[in-house]
């Protein structure tokens, strides 16, 4: 009885020692989300005027940041080398025609793009 219990329990326990060693072969070469910047969509979808686009940083890096029409044409509206921390962008959607644009950054090891629209 006493032996069946401790062999239950050395069972119980070689399972869990090889699931925490599943799980950190698992996270081996995963993503370091503190290495990439932050990019975050505008207010509302549909836009006009001047318009504040915001990302954040999480190291000092260089960042363009850029505007698509859905052709592929593409306008730098800022490239700089930006601080740690959050940054706005502002841009006058009059300077384009009404449609569908994609904005985003680029940096060295990332590139983050999302989708607008603009209604002037």
């Amino acid at each position: 009885m006493i032996i069946d219990v401790l062999v239950a329990s050395l069972i119980v326990l070689a399972v869990i020692i090889a699931y925490k060693l599943f799980l950190k072969r698992l996270s081996k070469g995963r993503v370091d989300a503190n290495e990439y910047c932050v990019l975050y969509t505008t207010e509302t979808f549909a836009v006009n005027g001047e318009v504040e686009f915001y990302f954040q940083c999480p190291r000092p890096m260089n960042v363009d940041f850029k505007i698509w029409t859905l052709k592929d044409e593409e306008t730098i509206v800022a490239s700089d080398h930006y601080a740690k921390g959050g940054h706005i962008i502002r841009y006058d959607t009059n300077l384009m025609e009404n449609g569908i644009y994609t904005f985003g950054i680029e940096t060295d090891s990332q590139k983050t793009v999302k989708k607008f629209e603009i209604k002037n």
